[in-house]
Order: C-alpha cells, then sequence, then structure tokens
C-alpha cells in the first residue's frame, strides 16, 4: 500500500508490518486514533507510532546483521583482535617486532585497544529504574543521564513531579497524582487531559521498550 493519500501516512519507508493499517497503525493505536480529540493528542499519537516503527525496524535489521557481509567481517575482526590481544599479552615483545615488520597494522592495534579502553571506563547514566538498579548506558558528556533517559528528564511537567513511567506501577502512581494535581489546582482541564492520554500511551507500551543500551564490551568482559 504504497503511496496513500492520508496526510497523517507513514514516510520512514520501511513499508508495512503485520497487523498495520495503511496510516501504519496498530489495532491498539487506530482505537486511541479514534478516541483523540485534539491536535496535541493526534501528534502524540503520530510520533509513538512513528517511534515504534523505527524500533521494530531497528530489530529487524539487528536480526539481519550477522548474516550480511559487512556483519560478518565485523565478526572476524573482533574474534583478531582478541586473538593477537591475547598474543600481545603472553609476548609484550611483540608490539616491538610488529612497529618493525608491519607498523601500518599494529597502530591501527594500538588505536583500537586505546579506544576500546576509552569506551569500558566512559561514566554511566545516573539514572534510577523501578527496581532501583542504574541505568548501564553511557551518559551525554556534560549531564547526569544517557539520550533517552534525558529525553525522559526533559519531558517531565514543571508544575508536578511524575514518579518513573518505565512500568506500570509507576504509571498508575501517575495517574493518581495527575488526579490529585487537578484537585489541587495545579493543572487544569487541558494540560489534565493531556497528561492523561500520554500516560495512556505509556501504558499501552510498557514492557515493549528497553531504554538501557547494552554496553557489552567490544572485546569482551575485563577480567
Amino acid at each position: 500500500m504504497e503511496g496513500n493519500a492520508t496526510p497523517y501516512g507513514v514516510t520512514d519507508g520501511f513499508g508495512y508490518g503485520p497487523g498495520e493499517d495503511a496510516m501504519g497503525f496498530t489495532e491498539e493505536e487506530r482505537a486511541l486514533w479514534y478516541k483523540a480529540r485534539t491536535q496535541e493528542e493526534r501528534s502524540a499519537l503520530l510520533r509513538h507510532r512513528d517511534e515504534r516503527r523505527a524500533r521494530e525496524h531497528q530489530d529487524q535489521e539487528r536480526q539481519a546483521w550477522p548474516e550480511t557481509r559487512p556483519g560478518q567481517l565485523l565478526k572476524q575482526l573482533g574474534e583478531c583482535f582478541q586473538a593477537y590481544r591475547a598474543c600481545v599479552e603472553q609476548d609484550p615483545l611483540l608490539q616491538e617486532k610488529a612497529l618493525e615488520f608491519d607498523a601500518m597494522n599494529q597502530k591501527i592495534f594500538n588505536r583500537m585497544k586505546i579506544t576500546i579502553e576509552r569506551a569500558n571506563t566512559a561514566p554511566r547514566c545516573r539514572y534510577e529504574k523501578a527496581n532501583g538498579a542504574t541505568c548501564r548506558a553511557p551518559r551525554v558528556r556534560g549531564k547526569k543521564f544517557c539520550h533517552m533517559h534525558l529525553m525522559l528528564e526533559e519531558a517531565r511537567p514543571e508544575k508536578i513531579k511524575l514518579p518513573n513511567l518505565a512500568d506500570a506501577n509507576g504509571i498508575h502512581g501517575a495517574i493518581a497524582q495527575g488526579a490529585q494535581a487537578v484537585v489541587d489546582g495545579k493543572l487544569d482541564y487541558k494540560q489534565a487531559s493531556i497528561l492523561g492520554y500520554y500516560l495512556q500511551l505509556a501504558l499501552s507500551n510498557v514492557g515493549r521498550v528497553d531504554f538501557e543500551e547494552e554496553q557489552e564490551s567490544f572485546v569482551g568482559d575485563e577480567q
């Protein structure tokens, strides 16, 4: 169904997945679309759809990666790097010989080794997840959080402080706080309506996403 005429159609070029309609919506997203009453709600749902589709496309590419030629070459590179590093650790004089006999590739190895060591010691995100654990993803330079958790923090309402929305318990807590904020006059009807819609989206999406980027070392765990 490429080239559909709807102004809300997808433009990412990923095609359509199983169960998606002409707008790229799942059945659940379509139901939310029919319930939307404002442009803010519709825009939020479109962003939700596009982010979901991008994640699913990335997952498909990740699954196919090992069979691609670049994926196979990268695997070989990692295996060769580990094997050569083990040789150097057993006989440090090998580096002097390599610089004499094959300086270019030895310098490439040295740069890779330095880069990997820096990545393994990079500061980590300080975001505390619902289970009390701290995110392991590298944090943005000069910030406390990684890219995804920084976006979450910046999106928090200024008038009320919501709990962590990473699981259903946190979302239900946010619903209770939102209701109390309406009673206390901290949120007007429009703000409460938009907040409720976003919380509905979060509840429908909980369990499907994991903001923590697994930071597995290129060369395996350091002992």
